[in-house]
């Protein structure tokens, strides 16, 4: 069964309705909102990677992070990880974010690609910011970032990642040397990370910080400027933002489906039987549209109330970056719809991204008024 990427929904729809837990190339896919819900919850289902000997993985030291982990070393790492996403750290770089966005969005004039101009760069440098790279730096991390996440390319994939991991090496060993008081000397000097942990938990936090934002911001300007109504509604009232942001999340969120899970033992969904060992993939963006949580789940709405999505993941893996994202695209999207806009290209003819896990456009342009 192929799922299209541009839409994705009309698939995702029958599949929630005719064959809610169906094997698609060798993984489970759920598409029900309870069932979704309940595999993020479920001990019996986990994420540990499994390693398989003799296969070489240049990167294998980055996958070991709380992103890829089961309890307790999820727990532990989830601990240590934390306080950078207090309240007092949350509010430092809610004003850092106002005045990057402002920044970014005032050198925006006639035609510009929005992602490439905005979405891109924003979360990026305020991951350097939370972490404690130099600001100088951040278009070496979007380079890599852009690198890994974006080119689908092997190789290219590789040489970025490698480069990245160097990079944070040198970065800890001068923490070690001359601490401060970021994150990055946080964790350099934490007794409870060994040197993968360290690296890899690093190294994900922007990946994971930089796409899922990028694509938030991209996908909610543009479902807002395919629903003009809603787009005026948000026009008259800017006090919608932050239930506008939440909607794009869960009408066409930036995630996919989570990270693949493993049944840690024989699991039972309605009357399919998952055996142990098998892998789960829960899709989020069908469960976001079930229409047994969501009345009218195909409608767009930006002052939906209640919206109990799933967009950013739930239970112990909720995405722990999830306010920082929330502040960047409200910030992002605000400013943006401020300004007169438009649609400089079909979009039924935007290309996106070849990975339903990754969920946005690769480019949007638009003619941004002054």
């Amino acid at each position: 069964m192929r799922i299209p990427r541009a839409d994705p929904h009309p698939v995702l729809r029958r599949m929630r309705e005719e064959t809610p837990v169906v094997k698609i190339d060798g993984a489970w896919y759920l598409t029900r909102y309870a069932d979704v819900q309940r595999a993020l919850l479920d001990p019996a289902i986990g994420r540990q990677v499994v390693v398989h000997e003799g296969v070489d993985d240049p990167l294998a030291m980055v996958r070991r992070n709380m992103f890829n982990l089961d309890p307790p070393d999820h727990t532990r790492l989830r601990r240590l990880m934390a306080p950078a996403f207090g309240p007092r750290t949350v509010a430092r770089l809610d004003r850092r974010i106002g005045e990057i966005t402002a920044e970014l969005v005032a050198g925006l004039d006639g035609e510009v690609d929005v992602i490439e101009q905005l979405a891109l760069p924003l979360p990026i440098l305020v991951m350097a910011d939370l972490i404690g790279f130099p600001a100088a730096d951040a278009a070496r991390l979007r380079v890599w970032s852009d690198a890994m996440l974006r080119s689908y390319h092997a190789p290219r994939i590789r040489v970025a990642g490698l480069a990245f991991v160097r990079y944070i090496e040198k970065r800890v060993a001068e923490r070690r040397e001359q601490p401060r008081g970021d994150l990055l000397t946080h964790l350099a000097l934490s007794p409870e990370l060994d040197h993968e942990e360290l690296v890899s938990s690093v190294f994900q936090l922007v990946m994971a910080g930089d796409e899922t934002t990028v694509n938030l911001i991209g996908n909610g300007v543009l479902e807002l400027l395919r629903h003009p109504g809603q787009l005026r509604r948000l026009r008259a009232d800017p006090g919608l933002i932050g239930s506008a942001v939440e909607e794009v999340m869960r009408f066409n969120g930036p995630v996919g489906h989570s990270r693949p899970l493993y049944a840690l033992t024989d699991v039972t969904f309605g009357d399919v039987v998952i055996p142990k060992g098998d892998m789960i993939v829960p899709v989020l963006l069908a469960a976001n549209r079930d229409p047994a949580v969501f009345p009218d789940p195909d409608v767009f709405d930006v002052a939906r109330t209640p919206n109990r999505h799933l967009g950013l993941g739930h239970g112990i893996h909720f995405c722990l970056g999830a306010a920082l994202a929330r502040l960047q695209a409200r910030a992002a999207i605000g400013a943006l719809v401020r300004r007169p806009l438009e649609l400089a290209a079909d979009p039924a003819g935007l290309e996106w991204t070849p990975d339903l896990f990754i969920h946005g456009v690769r480019r949007l342009p638009l003619r941004v008024g002054p």
